[in-house]
């Protein structure tokens, strides 16, 4: 019976707990023996909730009790170690706060509570979230669970590798280049980059996020799951004064699926103008789901806008939210801190002001560029990342589809491409390789209308139910020969 109820998905849990054909008690533990069972040998869970059968326990009370049924009764949640959780260890995935517990919950954990979802625990992160594997010196490395050997992505990489591995069905992470959509992609499972203030952040040392925002949203196993946690994270709150008004559109009706996207023009751009290596097999994939776009009545072109920019902007962008928020840190804590911080922090304070100025200067004409080709498109479908996961164990590929590459890190750009406009972006499960591993294709949609992007990926979901058939095949006696070193040297923000 409990492999049936960790294959079920959220919308069916609360269902399910609402008409109390399981008790919440029941799925809790389902997921809590799972986690026992299998995190071995992914990694994805660091902390269990020790108080996760008493939470869902108050929600069996509550139904006996004849109280409503709350959006997300009795549903499993993890959250990543960078998102604080009340009386539950946050370690930020480092060992300078590797024995903090909080004294509140973080705006999204608390709107999930509330909602009545029940906290399984946390899930691995990089130091601060800030790389795009998944491996920290306090907890180690998270493991793709469709190949053991291959990255989870980052820096989310717990939770998507969590949801991948059925030890949760929802869970929440943090998305600033493509932290919520990397890992999604390389997982096999969906996950959206609200646009900034649409989920309230909060506590967090900066409430104007200057720049780039790192935004807090929702990871799942299905498009209906992101709109019914997306409707339960959105709306303002005064602690963080960069939140939005509540929003006009319901995002789980959205999500749902059966709304037509006939008619509606899409951009397929499969590398950005060749700025971004892409894999043989992810272009063939993503093109291939844009053609099931064309079989949804839409209207599909090859095209794209100018991107020459990018890098100058990211690497300014970024640089100055690195400074910001770990030049005080690396003063203090140098030897505590893991070298793929330490690389990217030491980059940013090479910047000076004027490198920043002139890239958010840059990154305004570049934003009026792609405002400017939204006026002609809908949306906007590229690979999540140019790559399908690779080897944690070995280091970086120097070749992509076929070509060298100087920078492989040049195949998550696609990602942060769309972060520093601050659009709503989606990735979902668009097919796998020969070799088995998942690939994603990315939703980008107009400003504010997250809603319009999930009912462009419901609408292509249940086009293609064939990209979630599965589950993966996760052997915990073969994580035991597989070495915990991963090589990694964090983001590279230069824009050489």
């Amino acid at each position: 019976m409990s492999e049936d109820v960790v294959r079920k998905s959220a919308t069916e849990l609360a269902a399910d707990v609402a008409g109390k054909r399981l008790s919440a008690t029941e799925v809790t533990r389902a997921f809590l023996e799972r986690i026992t069972r299998l995190n071995s040998a992914v990694n994805a869970v660091c902390t269990v909730n020790p108080r996760a059968l008493e939470d869902a326990a108050e929600c069996d009370r509550r139904l006996r009790a004849g109280e409503r049924p709350r959006p997300l009764e009795g549903v499993p949640f993890v959250v990543k170690d960078v998102i604080q959780t009340a009386a539950l260890r946050t370690t930020f995935g480092s060992t300078i706060h590797e024995h903090l517990v909080p004294g509140e919950d973080a705006v999204s954990v608390a709107r999930l509570r509330a909602a009545g979802a029940v906290l399984l625990g946390k899930t691995n992160t990089p130091e601060f979230a800030h790389d795009v594997n998944t491996t920290n010196k306090i907890f180690g490395t998270t493991r793709n669970p469709w190949n053991l050997r291959t990255t989870a992505g980052g820096s989310s990489g717990g939770t998507g590798a969590a949801l991948a591995a059925d030890l949760a069905p929802i869970g929440l992470g943090t998305d600033l280049g493509g932290s919520i959509r990397i890992p999604a992609a390389f997982c096999g499972i969906s996950g959206i980059r609200p646009v900034p203030g649409r989920v309230p952040v909060y506590p967090t040392d900066f409430g104007w996020d200057t720049l780039v925002a790192h935004v807090h949203g929702p990871m799942a196993r299905s498009v209906a799951d992101l709109g019914l946690m997306l409707a339960v994270l959105a709306g303002p709150d005064d602690r963080d004064p960069s939140s939005l008004p509540a929003p006009a559109h319901d995002y789980a009706t959205a999500a749902a699926g059966g709304r037509s996207v006939a008619g509606r023009r899409v951009a397929y751009t499969r590398d950005l103008n060749g700025l971004v290596p892409v894999d043989r097999e992810v272009a063939r994939l993503t093109r291939e789901a844009a053609g099931a776009f064309e079989g949804l009545g839409c209207v599909v072109e090859e095209d794209c806008f100018d991107v020459a920019d990018v890098r100058e902007i990211i690497a300014g962008t970024r640089g100055f939210g690195m400074v910001a928020r770990y030049a005080d840190r690396l003063e203090t804590f140098r030897d505590q801190m893991t070298p793929q911080l330490i690389n990217q922090v030491t980059d940013a304070l090479r910047l000076d002001v004027r490198a920043v100025t002139r890239a958010e200067r840059l990154r305004t004409a570049y934003w009026q560029r792609v405002r400017a080709f939204l006026e002609r498109y809908d949306y906007i479908l590229t690979p999540t990342v140019g790559v399908p996961a690779f080897h944690i164990d070995r280091p970086l590929p120097s070749e992509v589809g076929g070509a060298t590459v100087e920078r492989f890190y040049d195949v998550f750009l696609t990602t942060y491409a769309f972060s520093v406009t601050g659009l709503p972006v989606a990735s979902v499960p668009c097919g796998f390789t020969a070799a088995g591993l998942p690939v994603g294709l990315q939703i980008v949609g107009r400003r504010l209308r997250e809603d319009l992007v999930l009912e462009a990926a419901a609408a292509y979901a249940l086009a293609c139910p064939q990209h979630l058939a599965r589950p993966p095949r996760i052997d915990p006696d073969a994580a035991r020969e597989i070495r915990d070193a991963v090589v990694t040297t964090g983001f590279d923000i230069s824009a050489r």
